[in-house]
């Protein structure tokens, strides 16, 4: 299943790359920030078809699917054939494809690979998280005035399905504040997934999201956690499904930053 899963998620990585080469045109679906293009809907009926046909008995859940396939199954395949979409959309080169996998409702395995830039990140709960087959791991970085951080706090809009608690929303802009202090911070902006990628190999310092989704997450927090970081909500409880409010980071930054809310 491993090399299934690297395999598949590269060729489906080179199929939307063709995409974002040739151009793209694109729709919206549940309001004008929510974006899809026929590479969403080409690289996740390629996907799904892959994976039914070696796996027939495997659920799956894809952004672009409406419901579950094979709901209750031992192995679910949760995916975002491109996670980025608004990115790709306009052409910004910040964009990957990703899948987990749950056994038994519970992480297993998480694979994110960025086409343009040739590089598959991947972990199997236990073993460790690797980056093209070289094991990676979290920034040491705890310094509150200089860490590098992906931040968003996520909004409210009618019929969204990206809509956080309105709870969590103040508390991100309390964290805002606290950040930005009289000095400011540099905040950078990625996919999410890529963000979480990234974290893990140590290029970032901290990911602090509060607008993304179970197949956003999934195969980010296996890698991150392999990798080493905490990855909890903003009450410092370990990550579940249904949960839009994230907090990333090596354990001595995490632990600072939950005092920042």
């Amino acid at each position: 299943m491993e090399q299934f899963l690297k395999d598949t998620i590269k060729q489906a990585g080179y199929l939307a790359k063709g995409y974002y080469v040739e151009g793209i045109e694109y729709t919206t679906k549940s309001h004008a920030g929510d974006v899809v293009t026929k590479a969403d809907i080409e690289t996740s009926n390629f996907l799904i078809k892959k994976i039914q046909e070696k796996f027939p008995d495997h659920g799956i859940i894809s952004e672009e699917e409406d419901g579950e396939i094979n709901p209750g199954a031992e192995y679910t395949w949760v995916m975002d054939p491109i996670d980025g979409t608004r990115n790709f959309a306009n052409h910004i080169s910040v964009w990957c494809t990703m899948i987990g996998i749950t056994k038994n409702e519970v992480p297993y395995m998480g694979a994110i690979y960025d086409a343009l830039n040739d590089e598959l990140f991947f972990a199997k709960v236990g073993e460790g998280a690797y980056l093209n087959d070289k094991k990676i791991k979290v920034s040491g970085v705890d310094d509150l005035d200089y860490f590098n951080v992906v931040f968003s706090a996520g909004q409210i809009r009618n019929d969204s399905p990206y809509n956080p608690e309105k709870d969590a929303l103040k508390k991100y802009f309390k964290f805002y504040d606290n950040m930005m202090g009289d000095t400011g911070h540099w905040v950078s902006n990625y996919s999410t997934s890529l963000s979480l990628a990234h974290l893990a190999a140590g290029r970032l310092d901290a990911v602090v999201v509060n607008c993304a989704l179970y197949h956003d997450y999934l195969s980010g927090y296996i890698i991150c956690k392999e990798a080493g970081a905490k990855f909890t909500d903003v009450e410092g409880r370990d990550w579940k499904r249904g949960r839009k409010d994230v907090v990333v980071a090596n354990p001595k930054l995490h632990k600072k930053l939950l005092k920042m809310f």
